[in-house]
């Protein structure tokens, strides 16, 4: 297959909305706040090579974590050891291989693997997206973060792995979840966003105008079996990886994004 071809499958803009439209749907809040990654990918179903790594992660950490602490510590990891390039759509494997390898990682590469580490660490995990909608051409597209559920704070707590960022109210408190800076942001309240990672520099500019000034609508990507697509990716890696998830949604074994109503 040609090179232009493969191009026009994997990135052509009309391809791209196509296939966005088809995955969308509306649904409740309740639904969105009850389902987390962990309800569909067990430990058993998430590959060796996590579990080689992930002592890596905790070395010389002597104390118990909280479950927030050791989400950051997986993220600030992850950023650390991972340059990032260009994105993958690999199975989660080798979209790990390929990303400790420097061979690329965008965003939502950077949600995947934290989703399967946050599972081997018996931490509820949820991976979002948000459709950004801008005159700013770099802008327009969307991004992607995680959310991560704290037994301490007995709520969801919004995490951006590839930027390292937490998200508050304008007086420190407890972090934001993903609704909670929706609300803040309807009810024309200050939001903060604070790094916590050392190593990381950050574009305020940027995160500002993709979180909080910018006409977004964050979306939950739900269904998303990690043993079946890792099968269905490496076993068909010779076709392009767009083909691949549109034989899964014909199969009806897709993923979704699903967008939550609030009103």
């Amino acid at each position: 297959m040609s090179r232009s071809l493969i191009w026009y499958l994997r990135r052509h803009p009309l391809l791209y909305e196509v296939r966005f439209r088809l995955l969308s749907k509306n649904v409740t809040i309740d639904r969105v706040e009850n389902f987390c990654y962990n309800n569909i990918n067990k430990t058993t179903d998430i590959p060796d090579i996590y579990f080689e790594l992930n002592p890596l992660i905790f070395e010389k950490i002597k104390i118990a974590l909280s479950d927030l602490d050791k989400a950051k510590r997986i993220a600030i990891w992850l950023r650390n050891n991972i340059k990032g390039g260009p994105g993958l759509g690999k199975s989660s494997e080798m979209a790990l291989r390929k990303m400790i390898n420097g061979e690329g990682g965008v965003c939502s590469d950077f949600s995947q693997v934290f989703n399967n580490f946050c599972v081997i660490n018996d931490l509820k995990v949820k991976e979002w997206g948000l459709k950004v909608l801008s005159k700013d051409p770099t802008l327009n597209g969307g991004h992607a973060f995680n959310e991560v559920y704290s037994k301490e704070f007995q709520k969801w707590i919004l995490i951006d792995v590839s930027k390292s960022l937490l998200f508050y109210p304008i007086n420190p408190t407890i972090p934001l979840s993903i609704f909670d800076l929706v609300n803040l942001k309807n009810e024309n309240e200050k939001v903060k966003f604070s790094c916590f990672n050392e190593n990381t520099i950050t574009d305020n500019k940027r995160i500002t105008d993709i979180y909080i000034t910018s006409n977004s609508s964050p979306f939950l990507i739900t269904n998303y079996c990690n043993k079946t697509y890792d099968f269905y990716l490496d076993k068909l890696n010779f076709l392009p990886e767009p083909i691949v998830h549109g034989l899964l949604f014909l199969l009806g074994k897709s993923y979704a994004f699903e967008f939550p109503k609030y009103q």
